[in-house]
C-alpha cells in the first residue's frame, strides 16, 4: 500500500515544472519527476555567477510539507490525464 501523501498529490509540487525559478517550463524533464516549490530557490553557484533553483523530485516521494492539491486532495492513486480540445493548445512556442 502507497501513502496517498506524495508529491505527484501535493499543491506544492509541479510535474516536469522548470528546476530555474525564473523558467517556465523544462522541456528536458522527466514525466514522472517535478520540482517542490514549497519553500524559496535555494540559491547555487553555477560556475561564476549564482542561480535560483528549485529542488528536482520523483513523483513518489514524500515530506513534511505536503498540503492536499485545491479542489480534491489525494487522487487515490489515479492519474488523470487532460487532453485540450482547442487548436491553440495544441500549439508549441518556438
Amino acid at each position: 500500500m502507497t501513502d496517498c501523501r506524495r508529491c505527484a498529490t501535493c499543491t506544492w509540487w509541479q510535474r516536469m515544472g522548470p528546476r530555474l525559478a525564473n523558467a517556465s517550463r523544462d522541456p528536458s524533464a522527466s514525466f514522472e519527476e517535478g520540482t517542490c516549490q514549497a519553500h524559496a530557490p535555494v540559491v547555487q553557484a553555477a560556475q561564476t555567477f549564482p542561480v535560483s533553483v528549485f529542488p528536482v523530485t520523483h513523483e513518489d516521494r514524500f515530506c513534511g510539507d505536503w498540503k492536499a492539491r485545491d479542489g480534491g486532495g489525494p487522487d487515490g492513486d489515479e492519474r488523470i490525464i487532460a487532453f485540450p480540445l482547442t487548436p491553440t493548445a495544441n500549439k508549441v512556442a518556438a
